[in-house]
């Protein structure tokens, strides 16, 4: 018999089947990108839609890292069904991801998803032997490889000015296409704030009087929680994996946002790491000079093992 565990090793720093559907529902914006700064996040939120097809998006960000988090708020995401939803930035290829569901303040339905990434980092000679199709017997010849990059500022620039819109669809009712105009000086904005955001949080709590970090609160208690989620179908593969990943945590001492900063195992491991670890893991805030609670970020790791 399988029985599986989890090991939680941590730093702290201040700081199924899928339905197919005719049409999808979509829409425009009915309004602009707004920005709004927190003290733990950046969100861009524009609405969509009006009356029952009313629906809000906002995209969060909180870490240098890639990826964002998306959260829509609207009847359109009522009642998911099933383990994943496909979601992409067209023109990119949408792929499967976990999510959480919620009910906003105003009783609205909620679809959260945690660390999906926009465009792709890779230079575009690695990005294009990606997508190239098999021919024949495969080959490799390391006499024309070469250490893979990021791509470049002007590479990314374009990407991002390419999106159009963002898809989504299976654990959802129907297809959703939003259209996403102006993406690019978005995301400028977007991560400009994230950048000031990242500065001011790493200067907190780093041993020179200038505060405390962020530490676990009631371990025990959640790290039990997130390994009884171990996720059935890698469980049932006998998959196993580490996660290494970011918590932006707020001077609730709630974390906010997650991102995976290096992962070994399957990739499936990291969706549910960042979800498990939002939904349980509670903190205590880090904090300023004066003891004040603050924003801070925390780093951990999350071993899934299983025991035979």
């Amino acid at each position: 018999m399988l029985r599986a565990f989890i090991v939680i090793a941590a730093t702290a720093s201040a700081v199924c089947p899928i339905a197919a559907s005719a049409e999808p529902i979509k829409l425009k914006p009915r309004s602009d990108w707004d920005l709004r700064e927190y003290d733990d996040k950046c969100r861009m939120i524009r609405t969509y839609g009006s009356g029952e097809d009313e629906l809000t998006l906002w995209i969060d960000k909180g870490g240098p890292g890639p990826g964002v988090n998306l959260t829509l708020i609207g009847r359109a995401v009522r009642n998911p069904y099933g383990a994943f939803v496909r979601v992409g930035f067209a023109p990119g290829e949408p792929v499967e991801r976990n999510f959480i569901t919620a009910t906003s303040s105003k009783g609205r339905p909620v679809l959260g998803l945690f660390g999906v990434q926009p465009v792709s980092l890779l230079p575009d000679t690695a990005e294009a032997a990606t997508s190239q199709k098999p021919s024949g017997e495969e080959t490799v010849d390391f006499a024309d490889a070469a250490l893979t990059g990021q791509a470049s500022e002007a590479t990314m620039r374009q990407r991002y000015e390419a999106i159009t819109s963002l898809e989504m669809a299976g654990a959802i009712i129907d297809p959703i296409t939003l259209e996403l105009d102006g993406f690019l000086p978005m995301m400028v904005d977007l991560l400009g704030c994230t950048t000031k955001l990242r500065e001011r949080l790493a200067r907190v709590g780093n041993g020179d009087g200038t505060g405390t970090g962020v530490r676990t609160k009631d371990e025990a208690l959640w790290s039990q929680k997130i390994a009884a989620n171990y996720p059935s179908h890698l469980l049932r593969a006998e998959q196993q994996g580490t996660v290494a990943v970011r918590l932006t945590v707020n001077k609730d001492g709630k974390p906010t946002f997650c991102e995976v900063t290096a992962f070994d195992g399957p990739a499936s491991f990291n969706d549910t790491a960042c979800l498990q670890l939002l939904r349980h893991a509670v903190f205590e805030p880090a904090t300023d000079a004066a003891g004040n609670p603050v924003a801070g970020f925390f780093s951990t790791r999350i071993t899934y093992r299983l025991n035979k």
